[in-house]
């Protein structure tokens, strides 16, 4: 008898171990809260995880599978007894990204013998893959995106890009305007297993962040279609051109919300892209949502894999500070802020450019700990894994590893957050102002940054424009906006 171990972050049907499981094999899942102690993770990703688990174990007995399912306080009790009532020869599992499982695998190694299966299609390419396709420092996004179109023939005519162009970037760009409202996502009503699970959570992770109901997201692969299907029939299309846009008034916009379903394994990356390519959606709009799948997601994946260990701890402009109450609470006069944090504390979930642009540029300017950072949204997001979270916080929104991932830090002043959102207008601080008493936090720690780092982003072309526009000002203007600066960080919490 063999026994085959299948993760919380693996529920798909489509794994390449399902083809070599023979009658008297063994599926084994394992619901350790202890693995979910490991971090204090958002209640509603507690109930994402052992719910879609509890599920998927379900539609495999359904299939006539075998599976051992054990709801137990850590990996280990699970594994003795198991392996008191089957005494199993071998262990099959799909190969795992994250780096702090990985070696819990290999310590099981040591005692047992161990069979990895290709993690395809749960990601487009496998590990080795994903290194040989990255190449070497310094990474390039564009590069390794063009790569993966050719690859797999993905928005081609005759070897080129569709429409001339690879990247649409420039038309999805687009800030809000008034009046502008989008189709409404579709959410789902727990079942019994999810409400058994929410009370679980709600009982013995009391102490973990973040509002537990409503529960909306898809637990399950049949689920996770339907919202997929809404999302391309009625929101794609206006996905591209407000992406990058914040609205008060609707978080969600026209993003996906399909992250969590593709990181757990309820819908594959290639699946997602053929739905999007087949919709009727304008090109811009397409492609801007494939570059996300088969670029952004697949490059983070390929950064984290050819550098750990050792990536976490990244911290290239010594960054400090502790992050401030509000991230937990929302409690803040910053009204962009508020808005981006609300929604996290609400649903686990905001979108990309809450993410990069306000959040990761606030904890940039206000030198926060990249590693305090990279925890926070670790365990804040329903669809967070260190595979993603590090690559994408540390490396795209901090710029904490010096530049391997990407060529400049994500930063803006409080004019970038006025222009793409509604939120200014009904903040306390002015966008306009930099060092009068009003003035938005954001505009004189921009400043801040640049003349501690000009000599570093002097020659860099996406920088020195910035650099250049400092040093031509007048000493005492200077001053004044770092006089503003230092008042600022020391004011963090009661901002």
């Amino acid at each position: 008898m063999r026994l085959f171990w299948i993760f919380g972050n693996q529920l798909s049907h489509e794994l390449e171990l399902f083809s070599h499981i023979e009658d008297d094999d063994v599926i084994v899942m394992i619901e350790a809260t202890s693995r979910a102690m490991w971090r204090k993770y958002h209640k509603q990703k507690l109930v994402l995880i052992f719910s879609a688990m509890r599920h998927f174990a379900d539609e495999l007995r359904d299939k006539g599978y075998m599976v051992d399912y054990h709801e137990v306080d850590s990996f280990q009790d699970a594994w003795d007894d198991h392996f008191t009532r089957y005494e199993p020869e071998e262990i099959h599992y799909t190969a795992v990204t994250d780096a702090a499982m990985e070696k819990k695998l290999h310590q099981f190694g040591e005692k047992h013998k161990l069979v990895e299966h290709s993690d395809v299609p749960l990601f487009y390419l496998t590990k080795q893959e994903a290194v040989e396709t990255i190449g070497a420092v310094p990474w390039r996004m564009d590069r390794f995106y063009r790569q993966m179109r050719k690859r797999f023939e993905v928005l081609l005519e005759d070897g080129k890009p569709k429409g001339g162009k690879w990247s649409f970037d420039a038309d999805n760009r687009q800030p809000p305007k008034d009046g502008l409202t989008f189709p409404a996502p579709i959410h789902f009503r727990p079942d019994a297993i999810t409400k058994d699970v929410i009370e679980k959570v709600e009982r013995d992770f009391t102490d973990h962040p973040g509002d537990i109901t409503p529960f909306v997201w898809p637990v399950t692969r049949s689920e996770a279609r339907r919202g997929l299907k809404r999302f391309i029939k009625e929101r794609l299309e206006t996905f591209g051109p407000y992406q990058d846009a914040m609205l008060t008034d609707n978080q969600d916009m026209s993003h996906s919300l399909l992250s969590s379903s593709i990181n757990i394994g309820l819908l594959t990356p290639d699946e997602v892209v053929q739905a999007a390519l087949e919709s009727d959606a304008p090109l811009a709009s397409v492609e801007g949502f494939v570059r996300q799948i088969l670029g952004w997601r697949e490059y983070m994946r390929a950064v984290y894999v050819a550098s750990m260990p050792g990536y976490e701890s990244v911290n290239t402009f010594k960054h400090e500070r502790d992050l401030p109450h509000y991230f937990w609470d929302a409690e803040t006069d910053m009204n962009c802020i508020h808005q981006s944090v609300k929604p996290v504390i609400e649903k686990a979930h905001n979108h990309h450019i809450q993410r990069l642009m306000v959040l990761g540029n606030f904890a940039t300017l206000f030198e926060v700990s990249p590693q305090q950072t990279s925890d926070w949204f670790n365990e804040m997001y329903i669809d967070a894994y260190d595979w993603v979270v590090l690559p994408n916080v540390l490396g795209m929104a901090l710029h904490a590893d010096g530049g391997k991932l990407a060529t400049k830090p994500y930063i803006a002043s409080g004019k970038y957050i006025d222009k793409m959102s509604d939120y200014c207008k009904d903040c306390k601080y002015n966008p306009k102002h930099t060092t009068e008493e009003d003035a938005c936090p954001f505009n004189a720690l921009y400043w801040n940054f640049i003349d501690k780092h000009e000599e570093r982003f002097a020659k860099n072309q996406r920088m020195k424009m910035m650099v250049r526009n400092w040093q031509g000002r007048d000493d005492a203007v200077k001053a004044d906006i770092l006089a503003k600066a230092r008042q600022t960080l020391a004011q963090t919490d009661s901002l």
